[in-house]
């Protein structure tokens, strides 16, 4: 009696779907920390069926020798890419110690440093927060390390998917369409896609910050612009703030190039692109996937800022994405079904 009752009410669609949307968000409750593995599992995923799934069909391998084609190429790219890199990098470390304390007598020496001196904290001051931000790059650091770890398993993870992608797609479709599980995993493969959507964008956004920036160090005849446009472009790929972090970089360099006139001139850069990213060109490019228009868009941008500060700005699209999925598939559900066409119509 009481498998009776309990199956007739998963038959009512409202009681079914709030018990859904309950386990749904109760799992991203309980499980919000791995959403950064999350990302970088569907990233590498994308990657792997886009160039090893490519090799598969277009040359006749089998997916595990298209994968370790694909798995040696990247890793030689990248020590080949580290090994070139080295020297250089060692090359700016050393320049950057053996001329830094000449860099800061410079700036000491300066009219407005010498206008804001009397201004300034006093040493005590100044070795407070000399730990405090000690302390803040330690955590970063730490950051840095956990992000390098969930990178490490969600390239494992991704890994086995395209391997074993057949059998799991094959208990991805014997599952009932209506069932709580089933409801679930479905909802589970909008959040997938809703994340590979992000990368993409960001991926877009990255780019076109480089491509902006790309004159005006040209211009400014800024020594290692290859090592800056690649600074640009993986800063890029950080929602929001990545503009931010590498604006701060060039603002440094190009103080060595120009002085303040670069100074000014990357902050002003700064600015315009992280407004340029915020407000327009996200939502632009959220619209296409969103059907939504792009002022509601941006509303919901600084909605989701206000709500979580700066985590907002990496759920906002997300949450629309997932939004618009679940009320078209409510409303398919709800819709009444189509009558078959008469004899004499099918005939035509």
């Amino acid at each position: 009696m009481t498998r009776d009752r309990l199956a007739e009410f998963f038959r009512e669609k409202t009681a079914r779907r709030a018990v859904a949307l309950l386990a749904f968000l109760a799992l991203i409750l309980v499980f919000r920390r791995l959403l950064v593995l999350l990302a970088f599992f569907v990233a590498f995923e994308r990657l792997l069926f886009f160039s090893a799934g490519a090799l598969n069909r277009r040359f006749r391998l089998g997916r595990g020798p298209a994968l370790g084609v694909v798995l040696v190429v990247s890793a030689l790219a990248l020590g080949l890419t580290a090994w070139l890199s080295a020297g250089r990098l060692t090359a700016v470390v050393k320049e950057t110690r053996e001329t830094l304390p000449a860099r800061i007598a410079a700036i000491r020496e300066h009219p407005l440093f010498r206008e804001l001196e009397p201004h300034l904290p006093d040493p005590e001051r100044l070795v407070e927060s000399a730990q405090h931000y000690a302390s803040n790059v330690a955590k970063s650091a730490a950051e840095v390390g956990h992000l390098l770890v969930y990178a490490l398993i969600g390239l494992v993870l991704a890994i086995v998917y395209f391997l074993d992608e057949e059998r799991l797609r094959a208990f991805r479709d014997s599952l009932a369409p209506t069932t709580l599980f089933g409801t679930l995993t479905r909802w589970g493969e909008y959040v997938a896609e809703a994340v590979s959507l992000t990368v993409q964008l960001q991926f877009i956004v990255a780019a076109v910050n480089a491509v902006l920036t790309l004159p005006i160090l040209w211009l400014l005849g800024v020594p290692h612009v290859p090592m800056l446009m690649l600074l640009i472009f993986v800063s890029g790929l950080i929602p929001v703030v990545g503009n931010l972090i590498s604006g701060a970089v060039l603002s440094i360099v190009a103080y060595q190039t120009k002085g303040w006139f670069g100074v000014g001139l990357f902050i002003g850069l700064t600015f315009v692109l992280h407004k340029v990213e915020s407000y327009f060109l996200n939502p632009r490019l959220a619209s296409r996937h969103v059907p939504l228009p792009a002022f509601v868009l941006i509303l919901s941008l600084i909605a989701w800022e206000h709500l979580l500060g700066f985590v907002g700005l990496f759920v906002s699209f997300p949450f629309l994405f997932v939004a618009g999925k679940l009320l078209a598939e409510f409303r398919a559900e709800d819709a009444p079904p189509q009558a078959p066409p008469l004899p004499s119509e099918a005939g035509g």
